[in-house]
């Protein structure tokens, strides 16, 4: 027995339709669009590849990509992260995009952050904040990084104006 789509009680088009009206308003305002929830991470002396959730809890371990509220690793590493607050201690973090962010005797290659806190022995290679506290030292302010993006900038050009005249 063969079933024609014409005659079913809901059209993949009317399903569309339920979706988009319950998401967004006649404007296009966003009026119903709550996010699902995601349960906390933890791991011990292990490692994560790419992981979403609102808490991640890392000692002695690491993580390539994480997105999440809260991100707390101790004695680990992050390749790279999105998250509202970041507490990192005795590791090292690759690119962080954090609204807060407490360092503790770790190193940061680049953290962009509205709230910065600083303890120990730590550095940062590129650190982007509105408020930073503590003994940082950041490798490379930014008239450092303005002065590095113009001198490679300017070894690029010359480098291709090479390669044209041969």
């Amino acid at each position: 027995m063969t079933s024609d789509p014409s005659t079913s009680d809901t059209s993949d088009q009317e399903l569309s339709d339920a979706a988009a009206s319950s998401d967004t308003h006649a404007e296009g305002e966003v009026i119903d669009s709550t996010p699902a929830i995601l349960p906390p991470i933890a791991v011990r002396q292990g490692g994560i590849g790419i992981v979403e959730a609102t808490t991640v809890n890392v000692s002695q371990g690491g993580i390539l990509a994480a997105r999440a509220g809260e991100i707390t690793i101790s004695q680990g590493g992050v390749g790279g992260a999105l998250t509202g607050k970041l507490e990192l201690s005795q590791g090292g973090a690759g690119t962080v995009f954090a609204g807060d962010a407490r360092i503790e005797q770790s190193f940061v290659r680049t953290l962009i952050a509205r709230d910065v806190v600083v303890e120990g022995r730590s550095g940062v290679l590129f650190l982007v904040a509105r408020h930073v506290e503590g003994d940082v030292r950041a490798l490379m302010d930014w008239r450092g990084a303005l002065a590095f993006g113009a001198a490679l900038g300017l070894v690029a050009g010359l480098m291709r104006g090479g390669r044209r005249r041969r």
